[in-house]
């Protein structure tokens, strides 16, 4: 009898790090690090109030607790996972806010991932015939930077839902290699990884409607190289199959609530309101938004107004995405033209921490304290975003660094079309970490990586001359007295 392709493959060489990840001590102080600098301000600040969409999410989560479901909010449809997390806080333990610590684990989650997806990362063969070895001081750069990084520690312990969605994003991309390695060896663990790969995808959906169209690249993951195995083709089938199982109830109960078909979120009727508009893309990060509600108002009143009411959010939604797409069918110069200006609001260095240090919410901290913290924030992000793209485009190789790039790049495409915030880089900043620490770990393997294949050197080149500018275009925005180049 002939045997199936897989079969005849051997088993995958997963890569391996010289001590288990539990036992190394540079990992351990690692998350010690982002535990302090995640639980000491959470603490001392516990009481703070909420601020704009943190105050929507509350607003969500007391009307689940009071027994009305997933709500509008202004003409909104969220997605539902983070507010009714937020909800069952406040049922169980009577304040929503106590859903902080588990934020707080989560981002103790994401520091390990990303020390195993780094080790994946720079995985290279061992001359003595092992497994291959994933470089361990890469990993262990990857971890520090993610626990130390001002830019996430921010969102682990305010009510933002970027952390939860960041940890969940991780775990699927590990799991999607691990499933990948899984899939020409022995048992069944190629099936149980693409199932939980499946769980978690969907998971994505439920807290980010933008994961939606995040779940084929996933599915691409696996197929990648591997158009010809079977056992690929039967993960991508249980991937898809278990992603909708997760995502269909809540569909089929925000179809039937809300009066029209629905997946997870609508929202992309207000941001193609606020970013195809005969005003200049809105945002709301410091220096470059209209943070008042004075400006707010002068800045609504000088282009379209909103349509559809705001009682029935899923009218406004269409309402508000047919009048956008009018406005760049009437305009599409205008539109290409905003196209940079929206990846720069995307990569602004300055993120919601920026803001909040310049409001003064974090009181009894002196100025050369906020100072050094937007400073180290804006920093921070600089690194992560201008080393990894650089170490993407150098050591970015085989599924992981497609996905990685794939990823990458569908996000930037959904934000040129409609509006960049620095929040929804939250969850893409880990994924150029991974690569800025190779990049910074071995830069002598970065060299002769670059002299190997030599199509790398001009496409760096490219990604440099365009990231660079972006990155540094709302860098003097953190400070009032440097506002602009």
């Amino acid at each position: 009898m002939e045997r199936p392709p897989e079969a005849a493959d051997p088993p995958a060489a997963v890569p391996a790090a010289p001590l288990p990840w539990h036992r190394d001590p540079y990992l351990r102080g690692a998350l010690v690090a982002g535990l302090l600098l995640r639980a000491i301000p959470a603490l001392i600040w516990a009481t703070d109030s909420c601020v704009r969409d943190e105050c929507t999410y509350i607003k969500l989560a007391e009307r689940f607790a009071q027994g009305q479901g997933m709500t509008g909010s202004a003409g909104w449809i969220w997605a539902p996972g983070y507010p009714i997390l937020l909800g069952i806080n406040r049922v169980l333990f009577g304040w929503p806010h106590v859903i902080k610590p588990f934020q707080i684990a989560a981002a103790l989650g994401c520091v390990v991932l990303l020390y195993h997806l780094t080790l994946r990362a720079t995985a290279r063969p061992d001359p003595a015939g092992g497994p291959p070895q994933g470089d361990l001081r890469a990993a262990r750069i990857a971890a520090w930077m993610y626990a130390i990084s001002l830019h996430m520690a921010f969102f682990s312990f305010r009510l933002w839902s970027e952390v939860l969605y960041s940890g969940l994003l991780l775990g699927a991309l590990l799991l999607l290699l691990r499933a990948r390695d899984a899939a020409t060896g022995p048992g069944r663990a190629w099936l149980r990884d693409a199932a939980l790969v499946g769980l978690l995808g969907g998971a994505c959906v439920l807290f980010r409607g933008v994961a939606t169209y995040m779940l084929p690249l996933l599915m691409a993951g696996l197929l990648w190289g591997r158009l010809g195995l079977r056992r690929a083709w039967l993960q991508v089938a249980l991937v898809g199959g278990l992603a909708v199982a997760v995502v269909g109830p809540y569909s089929a109960y925000a179809t039937h609530k809300f009066g029209g078909f629905m997946i997870s979120d609508r929202t992309m009727g207000q941001m193609m309101w606020l970013g195809n508009n005969d005003f200049p893309p809105m945002t709301f990060d410091y220096g470059n938004g209209s943070l008042s509600k004075r400006a707010f108002a002068r800045a609504r009143n000088s282009g379209r107004l909103p349509c559809g009411s705001k009682t029935d959010p899923l009218d406004r939604d269409l309402c508000q995405s047919a009048e956008g797409k009018a406005w760049i069918k009437a305009n599409p110069a205008e539109f290409v033209r905003r196209i940079p200006l929206r990846l720069a609001q995307l990569c602004n260095p300055h993120s919601l921490l920026t803001r909040h240090l310049r409001w003064g919410a974090y009181k009894g901290m002196p100025q050369w304290m906020d100072e050094l913290l937007v400073l180290g924030g804006a920093l921070g992000s600089m690194l992560a975003m201008i080393g990894g793209a650089a170490g993407l485009t150098i050591r970015g190789k085989g599924a992981q660094g497609a996905v990685f790039g794939l990823l990458l790049l569908y996000h930037c495409a959904a934000i040129s079309a409609l509006a960049g915030l620095t929040r929804y880089r939250v969850p893409l900043e880990p994924l150029l970490m991974v690569y800025c620490a190779a990049l910074l770990a071995d830069p002598a393997g970065a060299r002769a990586a670059l002299s190997a294949q030599r199509w790398r050197g001009p496409l760096l080149v490219l990604i440099l001359s365009i990231g660079v500018p972006l990155v540094l275009w709302f860098l003097p925005a953190g400070w009032p007295w440097w506002r602009s180049w």
